[in-house]
This record gives C-alpha cells, sequence and structure tokens, in this order.
C-alpha cells in the first residue's frame, strides 16, 4: 500500500511539473519574441519613414509648381507688353530695347502698360530676369524715366533651387537664336522678337518650357507691329 501510495505522489509530482512547464516560457522562446518585436518596430518605423517622406516631397513638388505657375504669369505679362524703347545704361550711353546675354543667364527689356503715376508717368518700365548667387530666378524693374540701372530696383524672387534658364529668341531665318540681336542680322536698336522661347530647369531636374508671343518690330527691316498685344511704336523708341 505504501509503494502504490508512493507511485501515485511520484506521477503527481511530474503531472504538476509538465504543467507548470507548459504554462511559462522558456528562455530561448523570450529571446525570439523580443527579436520578432525588434523587427516588427523596425519595420513599422521604416514605413512611417517612408510615409513621412513622400509627403514631405510632395508638399516641396505643390511648392515647386505654384512658384512656377507665378512665375509664368509674370513672364507671361511682362512679354505681352513689350515696348521698343532704350534706356540709359549709366555711362553715357543707351541700351537696346531688349537684348540678352546668353554667357550669363539674363535679359532685359523695356514694358509698357504700367501705372501711370507721377514718379513714371509713361507707365513703361525696365525689366531684367536674372539668376542671382542663391539659385533663384529673380526679376528686377525700373520706371523708364530712371537715369540708369544702377538706380534703386524693385526686386522680386520668382523661382528658387534654379539650375539653368534658356532663352531663345525668332529670328529672321525662323531659327531660335540665344543672343538678341542675332548673330549675322542686323537690327535696329529698338528691334524686338517676334517669339520668345524659356525652359527653366530645377535643380531637381524638374524641366518647364514655354513659347511666347513677343512684338515684330524692326524699323531697320521695315517693319511695323506683328505678334503679340504689346501696341505700336515709332522708330524713335516712343509709343504711339
Amino acid at each position: 500500500m505504501a509503494d502504490q501510495t508512493h507511485k501515485r505522489t511520484a506521477i503527481n509530482d511530474a503531472r504538476s511539473a509538465g504543467n507548470n512547464r507548459q504554462a511559462g516560457f522558456t528562455l530561448i522562446e523570450a529571446v525570439i519574441s523580443l527579436m520578432l518585436l525588434a523587427i516588427m518596430s523596425v519595420m513599422s518605423y521604416q514605413a512611417v519613414e517612408v510615409i513621412l517622406g513622400s509627403n514631405e516631397r510632395s508638399r516641396g513638388d505643390l511648392a515647386d509648381e505654384a512658384q512656377l505657375h507665378r512665375a509664368w504669369q509674370i513672364i507671361s505679362r511682362d512679354l505681352m507688353h513689350l515696348r521698343p524703347r532704350g534706356f540709359a545704361d549709366g555711362l553715357g550711353g543707351r541700351e537696346r530695347a531688349y537684348l540678352t546675354d546668353p554667357s550669363d543667364f539674363g535679359v532685359r527689356f523695356s514694358r509698357g502698360g504700367g501705372p501711370m503715376v507721377r514718379s513714371n508717368p509713361s507707365g513703361v518700365s525696365r525689366i531684367e530676369y536674372r539668376i542671382n548667387q542663391e539659385h533663384q530666378l529673380e526679376r528686377l524693374s525700373w520706371p523708364i524715366s530712371s537715369s540708369a540701372l544702377t538706380g534703386e530696383s524693385n526686386r522680386v524672387v520668382l523661382v528658387d533651387n534654379v539650375d539653368t534658364v534658356n532663352i531663345e529668341q525668332l529670328s529672321r531665318e525662323n531659327m531660335f537664336s540665344p543672343d538678341w540681336p542675332p548673330i549675322n542680322e542686323a537690327h535696329d536698336p529698338l528691334s524686338l522678337p517676334k517669339m520668345i522661347r524659356i525652359t527653366i530647369t530645377l535643380a531637381s531636374g524638374a524641366e518647364t518650357s514655354r513659347l511666347l508671343p513677343g512684338l515684330d518690330f524692326d524699323p531697320r527691316a521695315g517693319s511695323g507691329t506683328g505678334s503679340g498685344s504689346g501696341g505700336n511704336g515709332d522708330g524713335n523708341g516712343n509709343e504711339k
């Protein structure tokens, strides 16, 4: 009888030990669980980081698009109001009505259609587009009554993070040239291109381009007004 009681006690102890082992975790199981939890945490963080980065890029793209849209509106409006009007260069001479510097992007021209105020009763301004040292496309303007370009200008930044800007003018031979006046063509100082193509490339690689109407005017070629809505002019650079 004592032997049987001893055997039952041993069996019950074994069952109890087995139940205890099944109810808990071994060290290996705990380590594996922690490793899986760490992997899932890293994957979740990476997913959140990707989503946040995508949202940031989307906001940046929208900001770039908004800037470019505004810039094209201003550029188009300026070129629609081209005027055959020279401008004092500050060195005793007069600049052409429209001129470019293809070696270092820049274009200057006379623009009408502005408000007729006491400081500028004609409403004509001198406009310059250029890329500054901060890689921004900026617009500068002076009243046509200003004595020279060395005077104080109104400066507006149009586009940030600009890589390059190319501007080309349609010549008499119907070829686009980065020079105005085009090489090997004789033009009056008041001549204006009839078509202008501008391409803006951002540092991100995004590129946008527009073909805009100018004002086909060149007294030397015997042409009067042409395409564009810039108004009329005479050979002396005065508006009619």
